[in-house]
């Protein structure tokens, strides 16, 4: 009877380790492409009611437990895709501080973040707020797929440009810059010791 008890506190805490783990506490970098949505009333101002940026880069830093600081740039370097075509400029400058969440099914990672951007027009360059969501599934130890939803806020003092969404699609690599000296076996008898 105390082997099956002992058994199954162990199993507990190795799959409470496994199932809550978070996956996005390393360094990150990333390269993508996105697409920006403008509502109905601002097309006629920007230019689009749609954009298409390509490429997208970004790179994550680790802050926290939980908090990474995220940077991005994206541009639009081709003008026509067959079904999107830019008719403006688009350039931004992205900084966020994203909230990772414990992992789902053991490979996705999603996060949630806030920050600001400064958006480049045919105008002149616009700072925004933004609020996102996103997640990483990690098809490997090293290889994500990463999708994330922006909205960028852009307030009305400023007229060189108006409010978005720009949704991106990116792969991403991880980086043991961090955490090379942990390995998965060491993390694995540390989950055990806190547990017992």
């Amino acid at each position: 009877m105390k082997h099956k008890i002992a058994f199954i506190a162990i199993f507990t805490c190795l799959t409470t380790s496994i199932f809550s783990q978070n996956l996005n506490d390393s360094w990150q970098i990333g390269v993508g492409v996105g697409i920006t949505r403008f509502g109905a009333d601002d097309v006629e101002f920007i230019g689009d009611k749609h954009q298409f940026q390509v490429p997208v880069l970004s790179l994550t830093m680790p802050v926290g437990k939980r908090l990474s600081l995220d940077g991005a740039i994206s541009f639009n370097t081709i003008d026509d895709v067959g079904f999107i075509e830019n008719t403006a400029k688009y350039f931004s400058i992205d900084g966020s501080l994203r909230y990772n969440f414990d992992a789902v099914l053991n490979k996705l990672a999603p996060y949630v973040f806030v920050g600001g951007s400064v958006v480049d027009s045919d105008r002149k360059m616009t700072p925004t707020l933004n609020i996102g969501a996103g997640g990483i599934y990690w098809v490997s130890d090293k290889v994500g797929i990463n999708p994330q939803l922006y909205y960028k806020h852009s307030f009305e003092a400023y007229e060189s440009m108006r409010s978005h969404i720009q949704g991106t699609l990116g792969i991403v690599f991880k980086l043991n810059w961090s955490n090379s000296s942990r390995g998965s076996g060491s993390s694995i008898a540390r989950s055990i010791g806190g547990c017992m």
